[in-house]
């Protein structure tokens, strides 16, 4: 499970479907990236398209996920 990646969606009052449409992808494939299900390691252009989105440091995003 990504908890940061939930609480860092909410914190910006973003819907999972408003990042999905960001990401040009399906809420319930956003939904699985969310959950730890897809994506186990995130490729490059998502992370940087979430950087984005997100409004955080790519390096950032790549120790949250390293925890």
């Amino acid at each position: 499970m990504r908890t940061w990646l939930k609480e860092k969606r909410t914190e910006r009052g973003l819907t999972m479907a408003k990042i999905a449409e960001e990401l040009d992808i399906t809420e319930g494939y956003y939904s699985l990236i969310e959950a730890g299900e897809r994506q186990k390691k995130m490729d490059l252009a998502l992370v940087s398209k979430l950087s984005v989105i997100l409004e955080m440091p790519i390096d950032q995003i790549a120790e949250l996920e390293a925890r």
